[in-house]
């Protein structure tokens, strides 16, 4: 059965237990624990790579900063599969997680700017209407 290695630190504890408590979020599963996520998602490179995706941009929205964003994501279950049961090295795994945290502060910019824009246009539609 697929079991996760602990981390090593303190820091790594603390970076595991804010992944899960986002995922909790993601997923809609408040009960779920690490050890379930991991045998869910750890094989799954797919679904793995989508739970990093969706948690970095919740972690980003929640006001986790980008560079606390990357360490918790260091505790995905894909990148702990990959290392420790896969032996692929930490460095294109790190690369990885940096390109995912890239990604979800690109897609939260242009979603922000999709609601500005769409508010703006809106308030300038309603004072043509005289409805201020």
């Amino acid at each position: 059965m697929l079991q996760p290695k602990e981390p090593e630190n303190e820091m790594g504890r603390q970076a595991r237990q804010q992944y899960l408590a986002q995922a909790r979020k993601v997923i809609g599963e408040a009960e779920v624990d690490y050890s379930v996520l991991y045998r869910r998602f750890a094989e799954n490179d797919w679904a793995a790579i989508k739970l990093d995706e969706a948690i970095a941009r919740t972690a980003l929205k929640s006001g986790y900063t980008p560079k606390q964003v990357v360490g918790l994501l260091h505790q995905s279950p894909y990148l702990q599969h990959q290392v420790h049961a896969n032996q692929v090295p930490l460095a294109p795994m790190s690369q990885y997680v940096r390109s995912t945290v890239m990604k979800a502060m690109q897609q939260l910019e242009k979603s922000q700017i999709f609601e500005q824009k769409s508010q703006g246009h809106f308030r300038h539609h309603k004072s043509g209407l005289g409805l201020e």
